[in-house]
């Protein structure tokens, strides 16, 4: 069954019991499917680029009570279906057989539950969405399941989205945000491809005028055209979807989230010189490449 992510907890009538209603059956999982597998599902034939050098960019994590469906964005076609502009970012919920395999934290996915929750909340704009995904985790870091849950709900109800909203207003004009967004500047995946594609001219002048500048990119994103919001919406859709965002430790929450940040600002710069509009492949297959060199260096 296909749902927008948040409808889910409408099955339920507290948030809470319907993150651990997932977990508790002893002999089903729950398989979780993003709307960007099963449109890969569709165009099931070998992609050629070295991103997955023949294989299939699909993957599955398995635990005993949890099966999550994804893709690797550093191929290609995973990258261009992931960043579609007709992309609905939508999960579909099914069970399955519990296999014998080590059981998924439930805090761990009800802590990815309510992110996906914030994303259905504030999808349309990307930068608010990164504000707000940012006070939700530094907030919950010291709170026990149940307190995250209903902070999340405050959060949720229309006072509290106001709040949230005038709140990052006051943000952006003072100080500008993500706060991440001037650091470690030189980790950007993109800068690995500017000097080596002249498509991305435009880049080297940004990359030498350092964090005022991107300062200023994150502002314009308020601005920027619906196709490039919508864009940006379905990398961060991925990344919580893919990476189980925040995480696993709660140590690890702030840090995991200043990577999400310096991602998705490479994407966003990416979007500065190519027009999504324009050359939807280009587009998407140079973020997988970001992405494939990112890794190589990684590992160099």
């Amino acid at each position: 069954m296909k749902n927008n992510f948040a409808s889910i907890h409408s099955r339920k009538e507290n948030g809470t019991d319907s993150a651990r209603s997932l977990l508790t059956e002893s002999v089903t999982a729950s398989v979780w499917t993003p709307d960007y597998v099963l449109r890969l599902r569709q165009n099931i034939h070998l992609c050629g680029c070295s991103g997955c050098d023949g294989a299939s960019p699909l993957l599955q994590f398995r635990w005993n009570n949890h099966v999550r469906h994804s893709a690797d964005i550093s191929c290609n076609r995973a990258a261009a279906e992931i960043l579609s502009l007709t992309a609905s970012c939508t999960l579909s919920v099914s069970e399955d057989l519990a296999e014998h395999l080590p059981e998924l934290s439930a805090e761990r996915l009800q802590m990815n539950q309510h992110c996906l929750r914030l994303f259905a909340a504030f999808r349309t704009e990307p930068v608010l969405l990164l504000y707000a995904l940012y006070g939700f985790i530094r907030q919950s870091g010291p709170l026990d399941p149940e307190r995250r849950a209903a902070l999340l709900e405050t959060w949720l109800q229309p006072a509290g989205r106001q709040r949230l909203v005038q709140d990052f207003c006051l943000q952006q004009d003072e100080h500008g945000f993500p706060p991440v967004a001037g650091q470690r500047l030189e980790a950007l995946p993109i800068w690995l491809l500017v000097d080596s594609d002249a498509r991305l001219h435009k880049l080297k002048a940004m990359r030498k005028k350092g964090e005022e500048t991107l300062r200023q990119t994150w502002r314009g994103l308020q601005k920027a055209s619906s196709a490039r919001r919508k864009i940006l919406g379905n990398f961060l859709f991925y990344e919580l979807c893919h990476n189980f965002f925040p995480g696993h430790l709660v140590t690890d929450w702030e840090n995991n989230f200043a990577d999400l940040c310096r991602r998705a600002l490479s994407l966003l710069l990416l979007l500065t010189a190519v027009s999504p509009e324009l050359d939807k492949e280009s587009l998407s297959a140079l973020f997988a490449a970001s992405h494939r060199a990112a890794r190589r260096e990684a590992f160099s």
